[in-house]
């Protein structure tokens, strides 16, 4: 029954009955509140003492940070301990304690930065760390200074002959150079040229004295890396001459490869000049004649001897000397003694049909010599090959595709007095240890002017009109830009000037034309592509003018070197807008160039041209709309042309289709 007793409120009776349950709930109650606060009292009292901790570490951390730079200030550097209050943080060695660890008050003293004596622990921790040097600890606050990656350069790179490049003091006299041939020096004299540049003074004789023992020794191969107009071409042209002319049997001895067939023409009338009077021919190969007619200058059949060869050197471009070698047959280089490659860097760029590898396939038809062996050494020795450059590359991978032989580098460095004082003085000009990669001449003055993009043509006139200017080189970055400012600019001078463009849209024939009746005075400015840029000798150009900004460095530095050639001054100006100068800046530090001024335009001067750009503006909209139309209808005559010829076929065919169906 008592399964069914129902507790009834009967009044104080029954609260004196449950009188000692509540009291004793009210204890439980009691107890949970003290130790809900005892713990709150711990809580409170570790988090005192982990801030305690963290503000220790913040101080020895300022010590140690000041006390460094302290170190370096005075010029010495004192090793600092590992963060040992780290180290203890990370493997929880910290007690429980109210105290900080001996090691932290030990920090928190005077003797800030002098070495702890760390735990089996930390010291464990230590040599790990010293095991796995060069690697990023996660999770811990290191910001040492990352060391600087020095770059290791071959030895023939950072051990060079360093050649002036001061043009105006020539004391190498051409009839003292005693080991050059006699009639080349009358040559030489006959031509104008009474001094040697210091690239040759230094460059032929070596040359020359490399090949009097080649029969015994390999020659070594050579770079020269000099400043535009420093006068490399004759550096290989007078010893490959006297070289070769020891031989009566016509092999080809010399091979020259050019970027482009206006420096292959350049190079070519050189070779010429200075082989008049012996028995050695020159051969140009660049496609401005029909393959044809190339190969019979090149070789030809005999019934009793098979092909022979009518050439000692052959000058020619990479990508037609690909044709030669590919559909001439009979073309042998097996004799081969010298390749030269002229504007080098530009050269190995252009992988045109892959020249190198079919080149040395022609060379070697038996193997690559690559290495040197006792098993090569019992074959013919390899040409000996001549890099020029004005911006020599220092790219491992391209200049170990030329297999080059014990190599040997002459170079130049700019001789100025105000290279020091205009150097900022935290600048390391010794870093780079590869002397003279971007050289110009000592003549060259740089400056660049900041103009808008839409009052860049009228500032140019303005400028060329305020300096007087003939004879100027404009540089832009398409044949479309070039086509367009030669149209302005005529309009704006009004014949008082002749301007005329040049790009490689051209035939080769106009190209030659406008080339000499520039370099004879016969046109004041030629505006032109970067296809102008290399290696092109343009005798007396007074300025160049990069109306288009140049992208790379090189390019700068091969615009540039149209003009102060030979020891004569000239002026190279870039036209930039405000985006552009702070890349423009970086490139010229790249060339250790700090010196490069603003010519200032102002708008006052600019404002009573405004209404002759604005009709000049007119006229090239007018010129350019004639010139869409004319094109316009060159392209449907095409296509009609076209149609007609597919009618006319198809006829032909049904006709013929008839025909057999008939029969």
């Amino acid at each position: 029954m008592d399964l069914f007793v129902i507790n009834r409120h009967v009044g104080d009776e029954s609260s004196s009955v449950n009188a000692p349950q509540i009291e004793f709930e009210e204890e439980k109650l009691n107890q949970t509140l003290k130790r809900i606060e005892k713990n709150r009292q711990i809580r409170k009292k570790q988090k005192d003492k982990d801030q305690k901790i963290k503000d220790a570490i913040e101080r020895t951390r300022k010590a140690r940070k000041l006390k460094r730079e302290l170190n370096q200030k005075k010029g010495s550097v004192v090793p600092v301990p590992a963060n040992d209050i780290e180290e203890f943080l990370d493997e929880k060695i910290v007690s429980d304690s109210h105290e900080l660890p001996n090691e932290l008050l030990k920090h928190e003293g005077s003797n800030i930065g002098e070495p702890v004596s760390p735990s089996k622990k930390t010291r464990k921790r230590k040599v790990d760390e010293r095991d796995i040097k060069g690697f990023t600890i996660l999770g811990v606050d290191n910001f040492a200074k990352k060391t600087k990656v020095k770059r290791v350069l071959p030895r023939w790179l950072t051990n060079p002959t360093v050649i002036s490049v001061n043009l105006q003091k020539l004391e190498s006299k051409v009839s003292d150079m005693t080991i050059l041939d006699q009639k080349l020096r009358d040559l030489l004299q006959s031509n104008g040229v009474l001094n040697f540049f210091p690239v040759q003074r230094e460059v032929i004789p070596w040359l020359i004295e490399s090949n009097q023992h080649s029969d015994v020794i390999f020659p070594r191969d050579i770079c020269v890396s000099a400043p535009t107009g420093s006068g490399k071409t004759l550096a290989f042209v007078l010893p490959v001459i006297q070289s070769l002319k020891k031989y009566h049997v016509k092999k080809i001895r010399a091979l020259v490869i050019l970027p482009t067939q206006d420096l292959a023409r350049q190079v070519f009338a050189a070779f010429k000049t200075y082989s008049e009077g012996t028995k050695i021919d020159v051969c140009l190969l660049t496609g401005q004649t029909s393959f044809e007619v190339e190969q019979s200058q090149l070789i030809y059949k005999n019934e009793a001897f098979g092909y022979l060869t009518k050439v000692d050197i052959l000058v020619c471009t990479a990508g037609r000397l690909v044709d030669h070698l590919k559909q001439t047959q009979g073309l042998d280089l097996k004799s081969l003694e010298f390749l030269i490659i002229d504007e080098a860097d530009r050269v190995l760029d252009t992988v045109q049909n892959d020249w190198l590898y079919h080149l040395e396939k022609h060379i070697f038809p038996e193997g690559s010599f690559k290495v040197l062996n006792q098993f090569n050494l019992q074959k013919r020795r390899p040409p000996q090959k001549l890099l020029f450059s004005a911006t020599l590359s220092q790219d491992p991978e391209k200049l170990q595709q030329l297999s080059l032989f014990q190599p040997k580098l002459f170079t130049s460095i700019v001789e100025t007095s105000e290279e020091s004082s205009s150097v900022p003085s935290n600048t390391d000009i010794a870093s780079d240890k590869f002397i003279g990669k971007y050289t110009t001449p000592n003549e060259l003055t740089e400056r660049y002017i900041e103009a808008s993009a839409d009052l860049k043509p009228l500032v140019l006139y303005k400028f060329i009109k305020q300096e007087k200017l003939k004879k100027t080189l404009v540089f832009t970055h398409s044949v479309e830009s070039a086509h367009r400012l030669t149209i302005l600019l005529k309009a704006m001078f009004k014949n008082k000037l002749n301007v005329q463009e040049i790009s490689s849209h051209l035939q080769t024939k106009h190209r030659v034309e406008l080339i000499n009746q520039f370099s004879e005075g016969k046109l004041d400015m030629l505006i032109s592509t970067d296809s102008l840029a290399r290696g092109i000798d343009l005798p007396g150009v007074q300025c160049v003018i990069s109306y288009s900004a140049p992208k790379y460095l090189k390019s700068y530095i091969h615009r540039a070197g149209r003009t102060a050639r030979a020891g004569e001054k000239g002026l190279a100006v870039t036209f930039l807008h405000s985006s552009q100068l702070p890349k423009f800046k970086s490139l010229l530090k790249q060339a250790k160039k700090y010196n490069v001024e603003e010519i200032k335009i102002s708008d006052e001067d600019l404002e009573p041209l405004g209404e002759r750009y604005k009709e000049s503006l007119e006229k090239l909209k007018e010129a350019v709309g004639k010139e869409e139309t004319v094109d316009l209808k060159k392209v449907k005559s095409a296509k009609s042309l076209k149609l007609k010829l597919k009618k006319r076929q198809n006829r032909l065919k049904q006709g013929k289709g008839s025909n057999i169906n008939s029969t």
